[in-house]
């Protein structure tokens, strides 16, 4: 008998309100913790491998006013990891905001509140901090370079006992920073990426690498992307990958929910995003997929098992329902794709990386 080909799931937690559909006929709700860690513990019991939460800075209004409501990541995670014990949890943060220094110790406060669960999103999209005066003045082309610097120092202060650093962004003098992570030598880090430097700053200095793509085409193209930059590295990475999953009982069920979210799209918020194509609409950062439980299923299977991708990150136009469905619908069916649930592990230490 073949073996089966591990997969893992994250849900990609709703931080913002009503999270990622731009309708005035989809669910609204607020980012409150009685949702949110509610959303957590089911995703936890149905099997699920994490819990993602995104920083989000500035809202996309519209008549829903997409997205002008939300909690702040790291502290959200904090709290998830009182309620939870075998998801991991991402938390992201923006080194643009926030002092390495500082950061490292918060970190380290996660991680013991977590048990060795934490893991750290570094977030490389920078538009929404002009507003913050924080974004300094030509920083795009260079921002790589930042971050690389930001995150050696974290790491230094992660498994040194005093650290002096002079380079072109950060400067520390004799720093001391303890206790140390419970996960050694550091809490995993992850990456949302889409460009060539992105994919080489993930294998580089990363572990795991997440990507979009409006398609399954891209999404294999982006897992391709990230395999040739880990192989030019010499250091493993894992991939994950970004579906909204709007599953019905059949197929014609599904279809028939989005179209009553295609009813009701928030044009003006829409609008605001500033990218993509009305074939996305109004599911925000890519095209949702839409069916029963075999069409999810198979797509999955397609995802990990064709284009070599490790794990699915996923949203639900109802997180709560969308689980309960994803539990009942999809879960059960695994098996016969050639898929299976992989292993959950949350305090493996992250291999050593040289900075």
């Amino acid at each position: 008998m073949a073996s089966l080909k591990p997969i893992e799931f994250g849900v990609f937690m709703p931080v913002a309100n009503n999270g990622w559909l731009m309708s005035t006929t989809a669910p609204q709700y607020m980012p409150t913790w009685k949702l949110l860690s509610r959303i957590g513990m089911l995703a936890e019991d149905v099997g699920f491998h994490y819990l993602f939460s995104m920083g989000k800075w500035r809202g996309l209004g519209g008549e829903t006013k997409f997205w002008n409501y939300s909690v702040e990541p790291l502290t959200l995670t904090s709290a998830l990891a009182t309620v939870t014990s075998k998801v991991r949890l991402v938390a992201s943060v923006s080194p643009i905001l926030i002092h390495p220094a500082v950061f490292s110790k918060m970190a380290v406060t996660v991680d013991d509140v977590a048990e060795g669960r934490l893991s750290i999103n570094i977030v490389t999209a920078d538009d929404e901090y002009g507003q913050m005066g924080l974004y300094p003045e030509d920083f795009h082309p260079h921002r790589y370079d930042y971050y690389e610097e930001w995150l050696a120092v974290a790491k230094r202060l992660w498994s040194e006992e005093r650290v002096t650093f002079k380079g072109e962004y950060f400067t520390l003098d004799d720093c001391m920073s303890g206790p140390k992570p419970v996960q050694q030598p550091h809490p995993r880090i992850v990456c949302a990426v889409s460009s060539d430097r992105g994919f080489q700053f993930v294998a580089e200095r990363c572990d795991e690498a997440f990507f979009g793509g409006t398609s399954v085409a891209a999404k294999k193209a982006g897992c391709e992307k990230a395999r040739a930059a880990s192989r030019k590295s010499g250091r493993p990475i894992k991939t994950q990958t970004l579906t909204h999953v709007v599953q019905g009982a059949t197929d014609a069920e599904a279809e028939a929910m989005m179209q009553h979210f295609r009813d009701g799209a928030d044009h003006e918020a829409i609008a605001n995003v500033g990218f993509g194509g009305p074939e996305q609409r109004p599911f925000y950062g890519g095209v949702p997929l839409v069916g029963g439980p075999e069409k999810i299923v198979d797509y999955m299977a397609e995802l990990a098992i064709d284009g070599d991708i490790d794990g699915v990150l996923v949203t639900f136009p109802d997180f709560i329902d969308g689980l309960e469905k994803f539990r009942d619908g999809i879960i059960p069916l695994l098996a016969s794709r050639g898929l299976e649930l992989a292993p959950r592990v949350s305090t493996e230490a992250a291999p050593s990386i040289v900075v």
